[in-house]
């Protein structure tokens, strides 16, 4: 009875490593862990549709330490809420409008490119690593307000046909990168807006809040590792 009281006057963690074999478990970790976070918000006018607000930067950034070991591997998880604005307009004399909008997100591990953007493991240049986060492409038709007697005689007359469209989404995506070798890396997610500014037709794009997070784990040859296809 006296050894089974020393015993539950242990530490909790000592008391487990005693169970499970002693110090070793206690070594055992299931990695690093490290974050950036930005609150600031995208938000939709309810009169207009328009985009309002967002992160003003064009990138979030964090730093993690990893163990020199060859299994060593990294999953990064940007997640962002992304606002996509379209506005196409035609009229009696314009016939088609067309209007998109993008965001665009890659990954650079210490200035290099993170699968799955391409080219994987090469030096980031201005077009490199790029994926959509989210994408719209919109068009507006008309063959009929140039037919329309009054739109042509008066000029008081506003004839045209009009659609504006305005979305949040909250999206996310892994990236991956194996083998980084030890020491202390620089993660940075980095993201750029697509838009049209054509003829009876515009777009605008924004990012917020916005969420970086990035594990360190393990590959093991017996647990399949990192397989990347083209």
């Amino acid at each position: 009875m006296r050894h089974m009281k020393k015993l539950a006057a242990l530490p909790v963690a000592a008391a487990i490593g005693l169970i499970f074999g002693g110090s070793a478990a206690l070594a055992q970790s299931s990695g690093n862990f490290s974050a950036s976070i930005n609150t600031t918000k995208c938000l939709i006018d309810n009169v207009d549709g328009t985009l309002n607000a967002g992160i003003g930067a064009t990138f979030l950034e964090t730093t993690i330490k990893t163990p020199n070991s060859s299994s060593t591997a990294l999953v990064v998880r940007p997640s962002l809420v992304t606002g996509l604005y379209t506005k196409s307009k035609v009229d009696e004399t314009t016939t088609s409008s067309t209007a998109y909008a993008g965001v665009q997100v890659r990954v650079l591990l210490d200035g290099m490119v993170v699968a799955p953007g391409t080219p994987v493991a090469a030096v980031a240049g201005a077009n490199d690593g790029w994926v959509y986060y989210d994408k719209r492409w919109q068009q507006v038709n008309q063959n009929f307000l140039n037919q329309i007697g009054m739109c042509a005689e008066r000029t008081d007359l506003n004839c045209s046909l009009e659609l504006i469209q305005s979305t949040l989404s909250a999206h996310s995506l892994d990236f991956v990168a194996g083998n980084v070798g030890g020491g202390l890396h620089t993660l940075k997610a980095e993201w750029r807006f697509e838009d049209s500014d054509t003829t009876g037709g515009n777009s605008a794009a924004c990012v917020g809040p916005g969420v970086l997070t990035v594990e360190q784990v393990k590959t093991f040859s017996t647990g399949g590792g990192i397989e990347i296809n083209p």
